[in-house]
């Protein structure tokens, strides 16, 4: 059911990266998975919500780019799982940490379609941290303040599942 809603929250976009990448909220729900469930479960989820985003925004231009910012970059939403929501600075603190791993994923898969002939990869990955910063930054603060909330007014919500 969360992994429903996380499909369709994604498609109510704040704003939309004209080279892919948005902010929206379809995250949220796979970080309560990763919450309610571990990470192995979260992980999963993630995954399959990455290949699921294929269907309504497909953006690819190399096997290994659509690798890191599909199945693998939302597989990373997951690590929120590996500590309880308990408390809210513990909520924020694994989504913050859960979305800069998907951060590094989206710009080394955003250096794959950066890099030229003329450009170094260095220069690649600086294009990539500042488009890639553009929505994974307000994307990271609002999924940390609402996970933080969530722990705080809604404790049943975000606890562990057996």
């Amino acid at each position: 059911m969360l992994l429903a809603t996380a499909l369709a929250l994604a498609n109510f976009k704040l704003f939309q990266m004209p080279g892919g990448g948005s902010v929206s909220l379809g995250g949220l729900p796979v970080l309560l998975i990763a919450a309610r469930h571990g990470f192995v479960t979260g992980s999963l989820c993630g995954a399959l919500f990455g290949i699921l985003l294929l269907t309504s925004r497909p953006f690819i231009v190399h096997p290994l780019q659509f690798l890191l910012d599909y199945p693998i970059a939302y597989a990373t939403l997951g690590l929120a799982g590996f500590a309880a929501w308990q408390t809210p600075l513990k909520a924020a603190t694994a989504t913050t940490v859960a979305n800069f791993v998907r951060l590094h994923c989206h710009v080394v898969a955003g250096a794959v379609f950066f890099v030229t002939d003329t450009d170094t990869l260095s220069q690649a990955i600086a294009s990539s941290y500042v488009y890639n910063l553009s929505h994974m930054l307000p994307e990271t603060l609002l999924f940390a303040v609402l996970a933080a909330y969530l722990a705080a007014f809604q404790s049943a919500l975000c606890a562990r599942q057996s």
